[in-house]
């Protein structure tokens, strides 16, 4: 084979998956508004990749719903007012928290609520983390289940968010986009006057 032919060759094969990778890494994260009630705009930072879709119920409440690429991780959110601000303490939350999601203590390898701060750029937050006990150890998992949820809640003036993140870990890139999401992201927008 020519020396030269074989160096360009080389090349080509070296080039053609970085181009790949650096198409991946220029697609950016974009912002969706949620419409949450007249004036009331919620925005969100969808990562990279992710599907968003979001939408609103018989009874009126508003719901958005994020996956990774091919369905890794699933995040559910729920928007429901809060006028007395009942959940802006860490108590209301962990109270909240423990009632929504009680079903997921008794399945769960923790067997326990393990209650963590979310600590969000704005606003407050509540989460816990629990191990699906039955899926431990098993690797390919039909559609639809997954090892974790991180079930929480992330509140600010007069509103808050209930949210549900089914991942197959707690340590991969798409898992801690998610949380990304929900500590800087999920913030209501000011209003815009009039002019």
């Amino acid at each position: 084979m020519n020396p030269r032919f074989a160096l360009a060759l080389l090349a080509l094969l070296v080039a053609a998956p970085l181009a790949g990778s650096a198409a991946l890494s220029r697609e950016k994260a974009r912002e969706e508004i949620l419409i949450l009630s007249g004036e009331r705009r919620v925005a969100l930072t969808v990562p990279p990749g992710f599907q968003y879709s979001s939408g609103k119920d018989e009874r009126g409440l508003i719901s958005a719903r994020l996956t990774a690429p091919h369905e890794r991780l699933s995040l559910e959110l729920s928007f429901l007012p809060d006028p007395e601000g009942e959940y802006a303490t860490a108590r209301g939350r962990k109270e909240l928290i423990a009632q929504a999601f009680q079903q997921y203590v008794g399945s769960s390898v923790e067997q326990a609520m393990r209650f963590e701060e979310l600590d969000p750029r704005i606003g407050a937050g509540t989460y816990c983390v629990f191990t699906d006990a039955n899926l431990v150890g098993k690797n390919d998992l039909p559609r639809g289940e997954y090892h974790h949820v991180t079930t929480g809640l992330k509140s600010w003036r007069g509103c808050f968010a209930l949210f549900t993140l089914f991942s197959h870990d707690t340590t991969s890139d798409d898992y801690l986009a998610a949380m990304k999401l929900l500590r800087e992201s999920v913030v209501e927008l000011p209003l815009t006057p009039l002019l």
